[in-house]
């Protein structure tokens, strides 16, 4: 008998350490879902600063306008790649989430409970599955994205570079 308890109990708190990762899981989803909206934050800085220099890096500088065409098309290609990817991460991606209260009242209530505990933890363990391979996902896109950003940030240091020293030879 003492042996069917501890089953029971060791069931009941793997039940509890299940909700608890579910519910961390969950919570870097929000995570990487604020983290991309920082990110869409400093796409749109980016953007409006490179639409803003178009017309006076050709208006007021000597490099040649297809120089200063490719640096900011190379720039602002790095910069929609990563806006690509930043959505994606953004996404609410249809998952596996629990039948409604009906569906699970008839699917548990004959169960012995031994059984049921087996029911809810193999739930659990799909949700749970579910979840961490979209976060997984999402902080993949959100690597990319960030990489892809960090391109766009450095090409255009690297004009900056190139201006600057451009003007010091005048």
């Amino acid at each position: 008998m003492d042996e069917m308890n501890d089953e029971k109990e060791r069931k009941s708190e793997i039940i509890k350490m299940g909700k608890l990762s579910f519910e961390l899981e969950k919570e870097r989803e929000q995570s990487l879902i604020y983290q991309s909206g920082y990110m869409l934050t400093g796409f749109s800085i980016v953007s409006v600063m490179l639409l803003a220099a178009i017309p006076i890096l050709l208006e007021y500088t000597k490099i040649p306008n297809q120089i200063v065409f490719l640096f900011l098309g190379l720039s602002l290609l790095f910069l929609i790649i990563s806006l690509l990817f930043t959505i994606a991460a953004q996404w609410r991606y249809k998952s596996v989430r629990l039948d409604n209260i009906e569906s699970i009242y008839n699917s548990v209530i004959h169960l012995p409970f031994n059984d049921f505990n087996n029911w809810w933890l193999g739930n659990l363990n799909k949700m749970h599955n579910e979840i961490t391979h979209l976060n997984d996902k999402r902080a993949d896109w959100m690597k990319i994205s960030a990489v892809s950003f960090g391109l766009s940030i450095f090409t255009i240091l690297i004009y900056l570079v190139g201006l600057l020293i451009s003007i010091q030879n005048l």
